[in-house]
């Protein structure tokens, strides 16, 4: 079953703020400083530029699927190679986020929580969103986006008079080498444009609204922006310390070292989102599973993929700096392959293929004139 326009725009959303209010922050700080919020707003800017340049190719595309429009548009050979890339990528960002699913619960709730006790209803929550497919996980983000987003503004609001506008001064004043570095270093929060690939023939555009993508797209890059505002005007050269930049600035507003009861509501929240998140890649990577191996049924993509959540899951409890991986050279390159390059050679596979599907026109120059002398 399809989704509608304004559920794909929701998903958008929902996918441009899943990795961003939590251990990014902190860790952009590393590198950039008190200018960290410029570089998550040009790769957020970057990742709503080519969310519509794969709407354009779906709303173009006549096929039921994306390998169909790849094969169309590049041969056969190139579209299986691209899903194998897309698995991988997918892979990481279901690790990103069941790993610090896990621990924001740990930290925010429970720090003597046996990770089984919470990766178990994790799991059996998201295998019910995978069977029901596409159109379960738009609906459930539908009924908790706007919590999201009017949670995280009233969190953020509440700390805001705390602000130390001089921790942004003096801007760029290691110019912008530095931010460039920090932007490829942590390419792989971003590419939230990725999981659209799977999504070709599964939206309806009968009652598409224009500006509708736009609308919500720029609402998440606008409430991610304010919340790290926050966040940095708040701890700047602290923010490396602290691992969950929504979390940690709830309790700096609640003057406690607990999170108040309306922040405490949001942070729960916060986790069913990203429970709603995990359950949307891991449709994706899915997807890209049965298009690269040939398979029909869900069951054993479904299977791979609730395994790989819960092994990644104890890795993440017995390990410390899992970050090295989602921070590595292979990381973002990934990233930059599957969430900007594909889309390209795709959009200009399309393009040429058009091309030369159009049938020539006859000029009034080639026609024969006869002359009667």
């Amino acid at each position: 079953m399809k989704i509608n326009y304004r559920q794909l725009s929701i998903l958008v959303f929902m996918s441009f703020i899943a990795l961003k209010c939590l251990a990014l922050p902190g860790l952009l700080y590393v590198e950039s400083k008190n200018m960290s919020m410029v570089v998550t707003l040009v790769l957020m800017f970057v990742d709503f530029i080519y969310a519509l340049l794969i709407i354009d190719l779906m709303k173009k595309s006549n096929e039921k699927n994306i390998l169909d429009f790849m094969t169309r548009c590049l041969g056969p050979v190139l579209p299986r190679i691209f899903m194998a890339v897309l698995i991988v990528k997918y892979a990481l960002v279901v690790a990103n986020i069941s790993k610090g699913l896990e621990f924001f619960v740990v930290e925010n709730f429970y720090n003597s929580l046996n990770w089984i006790v919470f990766v178990l209803p994790l799991i059996i929550l998201v295998g019910f969103m995978l069977y029901k497919g596409i159109r379960n996980i738009a609906r459930v983000s539908e009924l908790i986006c706007w919590a999201i987003f009017f949670g995280c503004l009233y969190i953020a609001l509440k700390s805001i008079a705390g602000i130390d506008v001089l921790n942004f001064l003096p801007a760029f004043h290691e110019g912008a080498l530095p931010l460039i570095k920090s932007g490829y270093t942590h390419m792989s929060w971003f590419g939230s444009s990725t999981f659209l690939l799977m999504l070709f023939g599964k939206v309806d555009f009968t009652n598409e609204k224009k500006l509708q993508v736009v609308k919500y797209s720029f609402l998440a890059i606008a409430l991610v922006m304010f919340v790290h505002l926050v966040f940095y005007g708040l701890f700047d050269v602290t923010s490396p310390t602290h691992n969950f930049c929504i979390s940690d600035i709830s309790q700096y507003s609640s003057g406690q070292s607990s999170i108040d009861e309306l922040s405490w509501l949001v942070v729960s929240l916060w986790v069913t989102a990203q429970a709603v998140q995990l359950a949307l890649f891991g449709y994706a990577m899915i997807q890209a599973i049965k298009f690269t191996f040939n398979i029909k049924s869900n069951v054993f993509p479904i299977l791979f993929v609730l395994i790989y959540i819960f092994v990644w899951s104890f890795v993440g409890e017995q390990t410390v700096g899992l970050e090295r991986i989602f921070l590595s050279h292979f990381s973002s390159i990934l990233t930059i392959f599957t969430a900007y390059v594909i889309p390209l050679i795709l959009y200009v596979g399309y393009v040429v293929e058009r091309g030369k599907g159009k049938p020539k026109k006859k000029g009034a120059k080639n026609e024969k004139v006869k002359v009667n002398i």
